[in-house]
């Protein structure tokens, strides 16, 4: 039987919300989406900014399932990236009375993006004593110090480390997106038993992806193996070992293609390191599509790849590997020990290699390439286990547990 929540509001905080078509924005707005369902009432504060901006007519807005939505007026018009601090900065601070002067919820809601907000909510909790869930989509500020923006020893470094564990340790519930992050999250002194495993589903339209479209025709990959990045190209992931494994199998492989759709902060060192390994002849760019046309642009690959630089395990896990997997795409895994690692061996749905081993990335594309009835199993594995541990209603299932656990429970922050 299901709980009745006509008076339970709950307040949710993250930058980036609908229309935008970007995957990490359309999480939660499927959460918030299925507890506005369920007859919570839901408020969302959110920026204007869009990270990808939706194709053609957006989906019906949420305010028609009731949800309500606070929008902090952008500071600057244009690409998000430009003063990208300076934006942050603005949200903080515009963020501080709409959280503090408005009537209080039973429940604050937050995403780590962008980072600091994370530390305003815990206080605005902690002042109106009612309990906080965090949605732990990197973790701070250890993230900053993997990225090299923040040294740990630092009074800034120190000073901010205190802070964030105080904001992940008061909440009531933390979410981990996997096992290696919630390791991570123990080791900041968060509860155990405060922390939830729910990992991140696949975003857009999931279909099965067809073989036949235009952005194949645009990109000129007709009658060649594909290998996929699509997502952010950002500090937290790998390049070097990928660049040079798919040269050297290249060699061997004059069909083969590395196609890049994304953005990020390493778009242009990894642009310049092709042209340093006179591969532009096999790589194709192409920017960061919406997730309504997610099943053209999988439709491409033959093989995916997650990648994941040494020293972010457990930090971030990148939810790339989801979209693979709904659509049937295997995956090549390039990185240390994660998250990521974990589920694809548990899946089987892909190869797991570390960084570094450029022969190994070689020999498996030129393998994978060389059995098609290896690579379709892979797909079939790696769908099949999506659909087991990561599919939506799943996930979703998760939070409306987490939820209830923390209000039938009258979790406060301590």
């Amino acid at each position: 039987m299901r709980h009745t929540h006509a008076k339970r509001r709950i307040l949710f905080i993250e930058q980036f919300y609908y229309p935008d078509g970007w995957g990490g924005a359309e999480l939660p707005l499927d959460l918030t989406l299925h507890l506005a369902r369920l007859g919570f009432e839901v408020e969302v504060i959110c920026g204007t900014d869009q990270y990808a901006p939706v194709e053609g007519e957006p989906p019906p807005s949420p305010e028609l399932q009731g949800i309500r939505i606070c929008r902090i007026p952008a500071l600057l018009n244009g690409d998000i990236y430009r003063a990208k601090l300076l934006r942050q900065l603005w949200f903080y601070l515009a963020l501080l009375p709409l959280l503090f002067l408005r009537r209080a919820p039973q429940l604050y809601v937050a995403q780590t993006n962008p980072p600091l907000a994370l530390t305003l909510v815990a206080a605005a909790a902690r002042w109106r004593r009612k309990p906080m869930m965090i949605i732990a989509m990197d973790i701070y500020p250890e993230v900053l110090v993997a990225h090299g923006a923040l040294r740990e020893q630092s009074l800034m470094g120190v000073l901010m480390a205190r802070i964030f564990r105080w904001a992940y340790r008061s909440a009531a519930r933390v979410i981990a997106l996997g096992p290696v992050m919630s390791e991570r999250l123990a080791s900041k002194g968060v509860d155990p038993a405060k922390i939830a495993e729910i990992p991140n589903w696949a975003t857009g339209n999931v279909a099965s992806p067809s073989s036949a479209n235009a952005l194949r025709e645009e990109l000129d990959l007709e009658d060649a193996f594909v290998v996929l990045y699509s997502g952010n190209l950002g500090l937290a992931h790998e390049f070097d070992t990928l660049l040079a494994g798919v040269e050297r199998a290249h060699r061997s492989m004059p069909s083969l293609r590395l196609v890049f759709i994304g953005r990020g902060s390493r778009l242009a060192e990894v642009t310049r390191r092709v042209r340093e390994l006179g591969m532009e002849p096999m790589v194709r760019f192409r920017d960061l599509l919406c997730s309504s046309r997610f099943p053209e642009s999988f439709a491409l690959a033959q093989l995916a790849v997650v990648t994941l630089q040494p020293g972010f395990e457990g930090l971030v896990v990148p939810s790339k590997l989801q979209g693979c997997w709904a659509r049937g795409v295997p995956v090549l895994y390039i990185g240390p020990r994660s998250d990521i690692d974990l589920f694809v061996q548990r899946s089987r749905g892909g190869v797991s290699l570390r960084s570094g081993d450029i022969e190994g990335v070689a020999k498996v594309i030129v393998e994978l390439a060389a059995d098609p009835g290896l690579l379709a199993s892979l797909g079939v594995q790696s769908r099949a286990f999506y659909e087991a541990e990561f599919a939506k209603s799943r996930g979703l299932a998760r939070y409306e547990s987490a939820v209830n656990a923390i209000l039938d429970g009258g979790s406060a922050a301590s």
